[in-house]
């Protein structure tokens, strides 16, 4: 049962992942702001994917009238131990996701510090902003966001002083950091698969080339926004994990290379647009957990074994004398096999282990509807009798 769902939810994040890459590269003449929505997408969908595993919605179109798929006597056989990949596996994931959060908290607290270490900083009706405690320019905050300032902004020119709030104020009118939680929980959970992190990186990268776009559209020169962005590098690097730092995308040369290619009307995206890409990545989620079960009743054909594996006694549970029943629900699927096994009735929790593990080696002749097989839910009864 858990070997299925680890396997279940990686394939289905990766297809989420590789999808949202791919469209992003289709769109890669448009604006980055559409490209980032749709990493976004693609990141949330991920992240959500576990979850929804464990919910999987389905739909039951005909009421049951009773079903048994088989009814399995067990013999006094020699016990065989569980296996223990699944549980090592899940051990693993956690512990590495562990270690990505609690780095992440890590910064996070140490954003928080300086936060409440640096001194307001009036300018005009742009967004909280304070200076100290940083040595590059970074917007920061989800709930109460503001902007923080290196020490020496405070020498900045006016020229320079506007191209770094205009980038830092569309970092917070775009909720930027919020997106920057979801990518970094996402890739958390995922922190064995490339391709969350080649999402969550280009997530960041995209993030910058958006506000570049919104600072160029403000009307600042391309050379002049050029030198900013150079100088605030050549002083910049913060270790602030939750951060929007200005001078956070490490492809540099290809940002300063873009904004002489800049052109206004490459931001042109319809909001239609805008919001029905990614939306198409949060359905294709939905649609891939969702399934139609059909109950046995009126019109259906019920599934039939036609191949077995015994279950095998534990060695507790034969040292117990422990006899009974053990009874489950499955979905025969069209694929032979059973999924979505549920105990209904436990016996003993060794036992009942091991008549899914039976359960899961089996193989069925699907049931069907209209001569077409369908994925029917069913009922199995596993006994185990010593003799």
């Amino acid at each position: 049962m858990l070997e299925t769902y680890l396997i279940s939810v990686a394939i289905k994040s990766t297809i989420l992942l590789l999808v949202g890459i791919i469209v992003s590269h289709f769109l890669r003449h448009r604006d980055a702001a559409l490209r980032h929505l749709v990493y976004l997408a693609a990141l949330s969908s991920a992240a959500a994917v576990p979850l929804l595993a464990l919910w999987s919605p389905h739909w039951s179109l005909l009421i049951s009238v009773g079903s048994a798929a088989g009814v399995v006597g067990v013999g006094n056989q020699a016990g065989a131990a569980s296996s223990s990949w699944p549980v090592a596996l899940a051990t693993i994931w956690a512990l590495g996701a562990l270690v990505m959060l609690l780095r992440a908290i890590g910064g996070w607290i140490v954003l928080l510090r300086v936060r409440h270490r640096s001194s307001p900083f009036r300018h005009g009706d742009c967004a909280e902003i304070r200076i100290g405690g940083v040595n590059t320019p970074l917007a920061c905050g989800v709930l109460h966001p503001l902007i923080l300032l290196p020490a020496s902004g405070r020498d900045w020119d006016a020229g320079r002083l506007r191209a770094v709030l205009l980038h830092e104020s569309a970092h917070v009118r775009r909720a930027d950091c919020l997106a920057k939680y979801v990518a970094q929980g996402s890739r958390a959970l995922w922190w064995w698969n490339p391709l969350a992190w080649i999402a969550a990186a280009r997530l960041n990268r995209e993030q910058e080339l958006a506000c570049d776009d919104a600072v160029l559209s403000a009307g600042i020169p391309a050379d002049t926004y050029a030198t900013v962005l150079l100088d605030v590098a050549r002083e910049c690097s913060s270790p602030l994990v939750f951060a929007c730092a200005m001078a956070g995308s490490a492809e540099l040369r290809g940002r300063l290379a873009r904004l002489f290619e800049w052109q206004p009307e490459i931001r042109r995206t319809s909001r239609g647009t805008a919001i029905a890409i990614p939306l198409l990545l949060v359905l294709l989620t939905a649609v891939s957990f969702a399934q139609k079960i059909y109950r046995i009743g009126p019109g259906i054909v019920p599934p039939k074994v036609i191949e077995k594996v015994e279950p095998i006694y534990t060695d507790e549970a034969k040292a117990a004398k422990i006899e009974g029943t053990v009874g489950l629900t499955i979905v025969v699927g069209i694929d032979q096999m059973a999924h979505d096994i549920r105990v209904t009735r436990s016996l003993d929790p060794g036992l009942d282990a091991s008549a899914i593990r039976s359960i899961m080696a089996w193989r069925f002749q699907p049931g069907t509807k209209n001569g077409k097989p369908v994925p029917v839910q069913a009922k199995i009864n596993v006994n185990f009798r010593l003799l």
